[in-house]
């Protein structure tokens, strides 16, 4: 055992022993043993869309993240489902139809013919149906037609391919069944009988005779036997023979005629055929393992059989959709779930056969998938039905047929009403006080059918909430929730409504919008409360001021605003004001390219290289000259980079929209880069393609809205970061490039220092204390590098202060090799040793080069870690990969119920969750937060639900990774990113790029917030928002200044600032999100608000001082002294009052 491993574990024992750590050690990445933590306990509401947690599957667990329910009709539900499980995001619907309900029917969904394919939405409307799913396969690129047999109310449509005969319906009984169909016929002519092989269908045996009725439609039939040497055409109407020929037609065929095709023998069979003959066909659907069919559709394969999930495979996922009944025929469950998307991964068929017989079906078959899968459903109170999950086309793929689900027309009586705000964006059924909400009511009778209403009377309950000013639309007037009611002949619906507490800040959806000639656009208004709960706002509630002559904004009934172009080329700033709050958005129209270098100097560029070597040299160019790049990626399996930059600064012209250049690769797959820095001095990182192609192409990378203009260009870059690539190549560039448009200035909106950081206050000495590092990013071949210097520097200003315990919050070495950790623990032997517990979580850099964490867990044994202490419960997570689901799935089942646990225990009062990763990154390029953003969605969510459902207890969120000091509020929750411990900052100085440690103070005995919900965030308790936690900013710092006047004159007021100075010649205001502490001697007033206000009245001092703005005013003569200080280092400056 090392030593430092040693001593955490002896440190651990005596906390132990005191009572004050209670520590779960939570199992690693490589422990095979690992059993799941599973809930199976029912939900614990009735509400239909509060799902059971985890779901125990043979194999693996899976979340269920959201699930709601609603009936859309008699007999007939809808349910959509959100699953997260080892493989990623499922999104799908479900119908479940009640067959025994006889106001519902089920019939197959097509659109009049065989060989023609339509949106399922539009068969749907003109069929009448509530409701449905996609059907079968088809030939997709021929004609259209589906492969398996149609049956549509009793009558046969179409027979099987062969090898298609499965199929899925209803029988006579009205009984869901799955059974083989096959075409039984007959065709009589010259007194002899000969066999029917196929029935409107894309294909015909060989040997086969195939029939074609009118309800095939008008595709060539010759696809049928496009094979054959010999092929016979027969046209028969009203029982006679009208034409007979060796060429196979197309064309639409009537209703009294069909025709026969043969082929091989067959086609010899119908050459004795001639006009004026006689002929019969008789065919019917032959159901040997189940009885007739009142319709059908086609499938493959069987999913489930008998109760048993079938032997499938269980590797290609995709989007799917399946039939399935129940075991005794009479519900139907018609599913789809998305794939192929972000948001949606898909289903293995194995994965759709359980999830299947999870919903209930005892048999179930597969139907077609892909961008095929469709369901259409409408809601109560309208008449159509339309697509209610997200094709992976990204449209709406016209299909041959589908299974449609009917319901018997009701009473056309008002039964009821659906509810629902105009806008459908997020967080709509919130509204800030003194704004508003628009709300629309549907009426439905007793078969959830569309009535007409009459005028409705709207309502409000309680009406001290917010009450309604004319119809449907609500006006707030004081935080709390309430029930929005519409009425009508004594027959109510109702919605709730959330009125958050007073609107805090505002901001447009998007940071800037650029619009082309003649193009449009849209945006919308977000409100935020200052526990960070947010609403869309009405466009009715806001006041807008841009140039007429440039643009035209216009409200919609959408809840947004559309944006038109007057102009060819100009730009706008549209100031946004909401309740005397506002907002600004750079609107520009038109964008031209400006050539920034043609490459022909050599001299203007030099080479650089991370874990790699090269040169640059002159080559050909696209025309002219280019820079030609050799690098080697085959001394490292870290990740690699073959990097040139210019000599002399390039500040890029005007306000790029993006950057672009010409490329000649050899499609060895290498990373396109640029580096910028702005005006503030933040490096953005800008990704484009992968190199795959060979020869000249050009790439196009955008930069990141809410860059501080002018850019400079700092490096063009190719990266390679799969371990297992290994080589040697050359790059060509040539003619860089960007897009401008007009430019905009935005005024700067000041940043409100949250409460969560430490202003002129210390941590109380009753609060207990816990210190978090992170991002140091040493290597083991440099241990005396500023990195390292800056670590220990660290490790022994947190040494010195003396909290309980110490989390590494990843990113403590800059590549994952033995000889990295090897320094790492020797650092932290050498400067903690056995003073303090450390719990050492990782990050994304600690299985840089490896891509693992084996070398890690040799060295600190545990990469993830539960625990409570002092009543607050700890989980600190492992996000290494960029993602907690892709680095260990498990710890989310765990953080699940230790949250659900947490929120019950009356032991645990407050909640800290930390991830190297952020939710959200606070930078404009947005590359340091969890590359999953429905992951990211979901922390927060669990974390906003934990307060809510414990009564208010606390919950914080901490991580690093974005090197830039920020805190965020989402829904009632803060998210704190802690600024690097040795690598340099990614952020703008005057924003939280600095180097720091943060010590974390928590109250031992917090009185719950009372803020159990959005609506109620503005009823905090004295203990209130952050106060149970404290955090204190300590800058790296090496030195401070004050830039203040010798004097001031009494009346005067002037600005008085700081800077920190940092290693390497970083210098930032020295002010929040630092801790910063300004004192005085007694004749000067230091604080702000009211408090500065009465100081001046109060005519004790000479002179006062705000700490929000950094002004100091003279109020009588006299001589002051002001000091500052950040991380014990002071700076102070004797000022005369004259």
């Amino acid at each position: 055992m090392s030593k430092l491993r040693f001593l955490f574990i002896w440190g651990l024992v005596i906390s132990l022993m005191a009572g004050t750590v209670s520590p779960t050690l939570a199992n690693s990445a490589k422990n095979a043993e690992w059993s799941p933590v599973l809930d199976k306990r029912p939900a614990q509401s009735s509400k239909r869309d509060e799902p059971q947690t985890v779901i125990e599957n043979p194999d693996s667990a899976t979340l269920v993240t959201n699930k709601h329910t609603e009936r859309i009709g008699t007999g007939v539900e809808i349910t959509t489902f959100e699953r997260f499980d080892a493989r990623g995001w499922i999104n799908g619907e479900m119908l479940k139809v009640d067959l025994g309900n006889k106001a519902v029917t089920a019939d197959l969904l097509q659109p009049g013919v065989v060989s023609k394919a339509e949106r399922l939405s539009e068969t749907a409307r003109r069929n009448g149906a509530i409701a449905g799913v996609n059907g079968d396969f088809f030939d997709i690129n021929g004609t259209k037609a589906p492969l398996g047999a149609e049956i549509q109310s009793g009558n046969l449509v179409k027979g099987p391919e062969p090898g298609w005969q499965q199929a899925a319906g209803i029988n006579a009984d009205g009984i869901g069944q799955l059974a083989q169909i096959f075409l039984e016929g007959v065709i009589t002519f010259h007194g002899n009988e000969h066999p029917l092989a196929s029935l409107n269908q894309s294909s015909i045996p060989a040997n086969g005779i195939g029939l074609y009725s009118s309800l095939w439609g008008e595709a060539s039939r010759s696809g049928a036997v496009s094979n054959s040497g010999s092929v016979h055409e027969v046209i028969v109407e009203n029982g006679k023979v009208i034409d007979s020929h060796d060429h196979i037609g197309s064309g639409k065929i009537t209703e009294n005629s069909f025709v026969l095709v043969g082929r091989e023998s067959g086609a010899s069979i119908l050459k004795q055929l001639k006009s004026g003959d006689e002929i019969s066909v008789q065919y019917s659907p032959k159901v040997p393992n189940g009885k007739p069919f009142e319709f059908a559709i086609g499938g493959n394969p069987i999913l489930v059989k008998e109760g048993q999930v079938q032997s499938l495979d269980d590797k290609v996922t995709a989007p799917r959709t399946a039939v399935g009944y129940s075991a005794d025929g009479k519900q139907m469950y018609l599913v789809t779930v998305d794939g192929r998307q972000a948001s949606s991964r898909g289903m293995t068929l194995r994965e759709m056969g359980a999830l299947m017989k999870e919903f209930g079906a005892h048999h179930a078959l597969n139907l077609d998938g892909g961008g095929s899968t469709t369901m259409v459903a409408r809601t109560p109170g309208k008449d159509d039905a339309e697509v209610v999950n997200s094709p992976s086309d990204g449209t709406e793929r016209a299909v041959p047929n589908g299974i449609g689900i009917f319901t018997a027309k009701g009473n056309g009586i008002l039964t009821g009403f659906k509810v629902f705000t105009q806008s459908n964006l997020e967080n709509s059924n919130r509204v800030f006080p003194g704004l508003t909400r628009n709300f629309s009511a549907a009426g439905f009778d007793n078969a959830y059918d569309p009535v007409e209403t009459g005028q409705i009377k709207w309502d409000t309950k309680p009406g001290s909430v917010g009450k309604f000013e004319k119809d449907g639309i609500f006006r707030a007037k004081k935080p709390g929730k309430a029930d929005v009611e519409a009425q009508a002949t004594g027959i109510k619906g109702t919605s709730p409504v959330y009125v958050l507490s007073e609107l805090e800040r505002i901001e447009a959806n998007i940071p800037r919008l650029g619009l082309a000639e003649g193009a449009t656009g849209q945006f919308s208004i977000i409100g935020y409360d200052k526990n960070g709960y947010s609403a869309p706002i009405e466009p009715q509630d806001v006041s807008l001021d841009y140039d007429q002559s440039i643009i035209d904004i216009q409200m919609t009934a959408e809840g947004t605003f559309s944006v038109s172009t007057k102009v060819n080329e100009g730009s706008s700033l549209v100031t946004l004001t909401v309740n005397e709050k506002k907002a600004y958005l750079p609107v520009t129209v038109g964008l031209k390219t400006e050539y920034v270098s043609k490459m022909e100097d050599l001299s203007e560029w030099r080479f650089s290289s991370a874990r790699g070597t090269g040169t640059i040299e002159k080559g050909e160019g696209l025309s002219g000259s280019g820079i030609k790049v050799n690098f080697d990626f085959a001394k490292s399996t870290g990740t690699r980079t073959a990097n040139f930059h210019p000599v002399k600064p390039i500040i890029l012209p005007g306000e790029p929209q993006s950057i672009s250049m010409w490329v000649k690769g050899d499609g060895k797959g290498e990373w396109m880069s640029f580096t910028t820095r702005g005006a503030d001095g933040s490096n953005h990182y800008l990704y484009g393609p992968y190199v795959t192609w060979t020869g000249w192409k050009q790439i196009e990378i955008p930069v990141p809205a809410g860059v501080s203009y002018p850019l400079e260009l700092r490096t063009i870059g190719a990266i390679e970061t799969n371990k297992a690539k290994q080589y040697t190549g050359q790059l060509v560039y040539d003619d860089l490039a960007v897009k401008v448009s007009p430019t905009v200035e935005v005024p700067v909106v000041s940043e409100k220092a949250d409460p969560l950081v430490l202003q002129n206050a210390n941590l109380a000495e009753d609060r207990w204390k816990f210190a978090v590092m992170a991002d140091s990013q040493f290597v083991g071949k440099s241990p005396d590098s500023q990195q390292v210097r800056l670590a220990r520097e660290s490790l022994q200003q947190i040494i010195k202060e003396k909290p309980e315990f110490l989390i590494i919050g990843g990113d403590l070495v800059d590549t994952a090799y033995p000889e990295d950790f090897a320094l790492a623990k020797r650092i932290l032997e050498e400067e903690v040793g056995d003073q303090l517990p450390i719990y050492y979580v990782p990050g994304n850099h600690e299985i840089m080069g490896t891509g693992n964490l084996d070398n890690f867990l040799q060295t600190f044994k545990e990469n993830r870690f539960t625990f409570e202490h002092k009543g607050t419960q700890f989980v600190l997570l492992d996000s290494a990969t960029g993602s907690f689901r892709t680095s260990d799935f498990n710890q989310l089942i765990e953080l699940k119920r230790t949250l659900e646990t947490a929120a019950s225990d009356p032991n645990i009062k407050n909640l800290v969750v930390f991830g190297h990763h952020p939710t959200r990154d606070p930078l404009s390029t947005k590359n340091s937060q969890l590359t999953d953003r429905k992951e990211a969605e979901l922390i927060e969510t669990w974390l906003t639900k934990f307060r809510e459902e414990s009564n208010g207890k606390g919950a914080l969120y901490i991580s690093g990774h974005a090197h830039n000091v920020n805190v965020e509020r989402v829904d009632g929750v803060p998210y704190m990113v802690v600024g690097p411990a040795g690598k340099a900052p990614y952020g703008s100085a005057d924003k939280g790029g600095f180097y720091a440690w943060t010590m974390f103070g928590i109250d031992p005995t917090p009185v719950p917030s009372k803020a159990r919900g959005p609506e109620k965030s503005s009823e905090q308790s004295p203990i209130h928002d952050t106060e149970w936690v404290r955090a204190k900013v300590n800058p790296l710092l090496e030195g401070v200044t004050m830039e203040a006047p010798e004097s001031v004159t009494t009346g005067e007021t002037v600005e008085v600032k700081a800077t920190g100075h940092q290693a390497g010649s970083l210098n930032f205001p020295l002010r929040y999100p630092a801790s910063v502490n300004w004192t005085g001697s007694e004749n000067v007033f230091i604080g702000t608000g009211e408090a500065l206000i009465k100081a001046k009245e109060s005519k004790k001092y000479i002179a006062v001082f705000d700490t929000a703005t950094g002004q100091l005013t003279g109020l009588e003569k006299g001589q002051i002294i002001l000091k500052v200080e950040a991380n014990g280092v002071i700076a102070e400056k004797s000022i005369t009052i004259s």
